[in-house]
């Protein structure tokens, strides 16, 4: 979506709701819609991660759904992917999307509508923003213009949404969250800077920068537990902490988020800084799920484990994670790929293993990231190219056979190298120690795992490749 788009959306908005009756006129709040090209029968609803309902499709592939005793506040809903939705009672919100552009065409009208359509175009807004960045080089350049060209952007969002509270009546907790869209979007990307230099002049920056470079710091809430499922806020929590972590040994050694010393430090300064349990209990889960899921390192892993077990109150967070912990042992370097069955383009049912005759790596793909997956088939298919020894398995983890296969058909995928499997998602992510669909495995000629943490888009991937020839 265009910038020029983007705008003309925005305009669009401030003409909304400001005819609406007040919430309190209006008996009941409800969600309903319709989804297009739907992967299943229903969504799911959750409230602080937390199940709210499954809401089945009817044959036309709609829902409507009476909520009761209604938090005000942000929701999730999901559908092959994520998105947050706003809520409040006495609203009437109906929904629109379409699965195959799903963030794209997720629209809303109804009592709430501005309010949502408001916090869908700004997250589309923020990935259209980083495009711009990445492709003009703004995070290498220096911190005075970095600083001048991220303020636009924020100055610019600013006067959005001020015209937008002028033309419409929101609480005061919409209000709070419009705001924080925009401050911690900003804030994250100062977090990020110095670690998305490249080269020696990442340490410069990392001694040189003036402190008021961090100001946002001052008007930063670590410890909102309101705002723990807002993605902005996330961003900035995660990034400040990948900084600070990074501030205690980046004389040391080079920056790698996945190194056992950096999640060490990252454990520790989050257990220091953060006193809201929600928010602690969030940024160490996700830091620890990712190190299990994405390190070799056993005894390290053993090590972060004990930290977080013995940090943490949360049952249900702690039987995640003993969950991801007890898997990691199933695909640690020398052992088999666990059997796991998969059915080929042709429905038939096969054993994962038996699929493995040459060395081989696999990678993973869902229809609700079809950009990740177009971009790993043909990344995948060059690297054999220069890499003959080597083919690759493609596995499609959850999605419905018949998309699958309308899927392969309509981007070209090489059906001989793709399969799906016949398990639960659920099923697949605890026996393989799943948390992204990034997980690439390299394995030998046997099917035994050389590195079941791998990444095909690392650039130390092929390095990994050569390596595993060795072995």
């Amino acid at each position: 979506m265009s910038f020029k788009l983007i705008m003309a959306f925005f305009s669009i908005l401030l003409s909304i709701g400001c005819a609406k009756d007040t919430k309190s006129s209006r008996s009941g709040t409800y969600l309903s819609g319709e989804i297009v090209n739907p992967t299943s029968n229903h969504i799911l609803l959750r409230k602080n991660n937390i199940l709210v309902d499954s809401i089945p499709l009817d044959q036309d592939n709609k829902f409507f759904y009476k909520l009761e005793n209604v938090d005000n506040g942000l929701y999730e809903i999901f559908h092959n992917e994520e998105q947050l939705i706003y809520l409040e009672s006495g609203d009437s919100l109906l929904l629109r999307v379409n699965t195959f552009e799903f963030d794209e065409t997720l629209t809303f009208s109804g009592y709430g509508e501005a309010e949502n359509n408001l916090m869908i175009q700004s997250f589309l807004q923020n990935e259209q923003e980083n495009n711009l960045m990445i492709r003009g080089d703004i995070y290498q350049t220096d911190p005075d213009t970095f600083n001048q060209n991220i303020l636009k952007l924020k100055q610019e969002r600013e006067a959005y949404l001020e015209t937008f509270l002028e033309r419409n009546e929101v609480s005061e907790e919409f209000e709070k969250i419009a705001r924080a869209i925009i401050k911690y979007d900003f804030c994250a990307r100062k977090e990020v800077y110095p670690t998305s230099h490249f080269g020696e002049d990442r340490l410069k920056y990392m001694d040189s920068l003036p402190s008021s470079f961090y100001d946002c710091r001052k008007e930063a809430d670590f410890n909102d537990a309101s705002l723990i499922n807002l993605f902005s806020y996330q961003r900035f929590l995660l990034n400040y902490f990948n900084h600070e972590a990074y501030k205690a040994y980046y004389k040391s050694e080079p920056y790698n988020p996945q190194s056992f010393t950096h999640n060490l430090h990252k454990l520790r300064i989050i257990e220091t800084k953060i006193k809201d349990e929600t928010v602690e209990s969030f940024l160490l889960t996700r830091t620890i799920k990712n190190y299990l899921a994405n390190s070799n390192d056993k005894k390290g892993g053993e090590t972060l484990y004990d930290i977080y077990m013995d940090r943490i109150s949360s049952k249900n967070d702690k039987a995640e994670i003993e969950k991801l912990y007890q898997a990691n042992k199933n695909i640690e370097t020398g052992k088999r790929i666990p059997e796991e069955r998969v059915v080929n383009v042709n429905n038939d049912t096969l054993n994962l293993r038996d699929l493995i005759k040459k060395p081989t790596f696999i990678l993973f793909w869902s229809n609700s990231k079809k950009s990740q997956a177009k971009r790993s088939q043909a990344l995948a298919e060059s690297i054999i190219q220069k890499y003959p020894q080597y083919t690759y398995l493609s596995i499609n983890v959850n999605d419905d056979y018949t998309d699958w296969i309308n899927t392969i058909r309509r981007y070209d995928f090489d059906p001989s190298k793709q399969v799906q499997f016949t398990d639960s998602y659920k099923k697949i992510t605890r026996d393989l120690a799943m948390n992204s669909l990034l997980k690439t495995f390299i394995l030998d000629r046997k099917g035994f795992i050389i590195n079941a943490h791998a990444n095909i888009y690392s650039s130390n991937f092929e390095n990994e490749l050569v390596q595993g020839l060795e072995k």
